[in-house]
């Protein structure tokens, strides 16, 4: 894995991702008309059905299963949960961002995983490098929970690939008991006030970072001009001197905390376990845009234990569950049924930071999409000129 006005109109989406970006603001604008419908490449069949009717093979599943996420990016309650219910043991190893992930299954193929979660651009990557498999929805009935805002969106138009997962932005969390005034847009990291600098925590994430930087200078984050890309390269490395380090966004959540960082750029999760840690922490989506993200379930090609990890997503869209792991881990969660249910913290639900109105914010909110060739080679290259980690 894996939304966001002075610079109104400076991203165009193509036709397929725009039409995604108005689904998904029908959804956001409040839990109670959110929708809820399956996929339109799932078989009519695949409605849900009860836990204690799971209809599961439990003679099909494996002793254990192999996920590949993001760091504690689920709850340990709900691992611990599936495994007394299924009597499978769920080993869980972690990757730090999308380019890593898929640098992973590049070098050798899969290495043994069974899911993986990806966020939607690598989502696509990762289906054009023949690196995922099909899901099989006859598998996954609970798919019906997921709000049709979340499915068959510009990375798996035909919903074959991805089960949805969390939802969200990546912003800036700042303690307001060490910043004067408040931070509102990606102008107060890149130009920042003499007290907050070298206090600033950037993602290490390539596109994250690359693409905040192209909004400060009034570009999308999906520039493919080599001169906007250079120019955010330049930006950044003057701005490297202002940054206490790049980081996962768990270490600068944890640094925020410390007090090592006051300003981090960061997701909403993250920031919300850090204001409960630190309650004068907040979390803002910058005014001049940001990134609107979606992970998802996936299966890599060469699982070893596809049916249980099926088994495993769905159990992971079943309402109480979606919901158990949301409120938990501060996302949000594209699971409408347990919108509807009432099922998430109100609290979390009626926050427009960790919910916003995607509709309002419009084309300053940004899937990140998928590069290969020559414009990839540019953000690789403007990356390893930053010198992120050297």
């Amino acid at each position: 894995m894996k939304n966001e006005s002075n610079l109104t109109g400076w991203f165009r989406a193509p036709a397929a991702l725009a039409g995604a970006i108005v689904l998904l603001a029908s959804a956001c604008g409040g839990p109670a008309t959110v929708t809820v419908a399956p996929p339109t490449a799932a078989p009519a069949s695949t409605q849900a059905e009860p836990a204690a009717q799971d209809g599961v093979d439990r003679s099909r599943l494996s002793r254990e299963l192999s996920i590949y996420n993001w760091s504690e990016y689920i709850a340990p309650e709900v691992v611990e949960k599936f495994e007394a219910e299924y009597g499978v043991k769920v080993i869980i190893d972690s990757f730090e961002d999308n380019e890593s992930l898929f640098a992973k299954f590049q070098a050798g193929g899969n290495p043994g995983y069974d899911l993986v979660v990806p966020s939607d651009y690598m989502v696509e990557k990762m289906i054009r490098a023949g690196m995922l498999d099909k899901i099989d929805w006859a598998n996954v009935p609970n798919i019906s929970n997921v709000g049709a805002a979340y499915l068959n969106l510009y990375f798996d138009p035909n919903q074959e690939y991805s089960a949805p997962y969390f939802w969200g932005t990546t912003g800036i969390a700042y303690d307001t008991s060490r910043v004067d005034g408040e931070i509102t847009s990606w102008r107060d990291i890149f130009d920042p006030a003499d007290a907050i600098k070298g206090r600033i925590g950037l993602l290490n994430d390539q596109r994250e970072t690359i693409g905040a930087a192209l909004r400060y200078l009034g570009h999308s984050a999906n520039s493919t001009d080599p001169n906007e890309i250079e120019a955010a390269k330049n930006l950044l490395l003057e701005h490297k001197r202002h940054v206490a380090g790049y980081y996962d966004s768990i270490v600068a959540r944890d640094n925020l905390v410390a007090g090592d960082v006051v300003v981090a750029m960061t997701y909403p999760g993250d920031a919300l376990v850090a204001a409960q840690q630190k309650s004068s922490i907040r979390y803002v989506i910058p005014e001049d845009g940001a990134t609107i993200w979606q992970d998802s379930w996936c299966i890599p090609i060469g699982a070893p234990h596809k049916y249980t990890a099926e088994v495993f997503v769905n159990f992971m869209l079943r309402p109480d569950i979606a919901a158990e792991n949301a409120n938990r881990l501060g996302y949000p969660t594209t699971n409408s049924e347990a919108l509807r249910q009432g099922l998430i913290d109100p609290a979390m639900a009626q926050d427009k930071t960790i919910y916003p109105d995607v509709k309002a914010w419009g084309s300053r909110l940004e899937f990140l999409k998928h590069f290969e060739g020559d414009t990839q080679a540019l953000y690789d290259r403007a990356w390893t000129e930053v010198g992120v980690g050297q």
